[in-house]
């Protein structure tokens, strides 16, 4: 007998972890005070992107799906301007995810906004700094 893999979901009795549970409650809610629409599109880099030099110094090496897409990210909210919500008590630190964000937030000169709990890596906030993107805490919950 082969053993079930829980879904995200819990149709199938499995549970999602909890940093996940919370992290999608802080977002939900801070979409919600900042008056953001959640967006659910997957944005990927273009073949002309990724083999630019400014891809290449802003992500780095990209990465690529078991199905050979590019590698893509799902922002927060892409209304009036580009905004992620990072919950938790971790260190934010450079991800893939973030990177590819800054790029975007760059090649589109769009802004990019970070909201966020968790203390930010010093190197990684200046790093963010010169491309435009604003690091602020994540706003506070909505009153009931």
């Amino acid at each position: 007998m082969v053993p079930s893999r829980p879904s995200c979901d819990g149709t199938d009795g499995g549970r999602i972890p909890p940093p996940l549970t919370s992290g999608q409650i802080a977002e939900a809610q801070a979409l919600q005070v900042l008056h953001l629409t959640k967006n659910t599109e997957v944005w990927r880099p273009s073949p002309e992107q990724i083999g630019s030099e400014d891809f290449h110094q802003i992500v780095g090496a990209p990465h690529y799906t078991a199905t050979g897409l590019a590698r893509g990210t799902v922002l927060d909210s892409v209304v009036a301007g580009l905004a992620e919500i990072k919950s938790g008590a971790s260190v934010l630190d450079s991800t893939y995810q973030l990177r590819l964000q800054t790029y975007r937030s760059v090649t589109e000169k769009t802004p990019l906004t970070i909201y966020t709990s968790r203390p930010v890596d010093t190197d990684f906030g200046q790093w963010l700094h010169p491309h435009g993107v604003a690091i602020k805490p994540l706003p506070p919950e909505p009153e009931p």
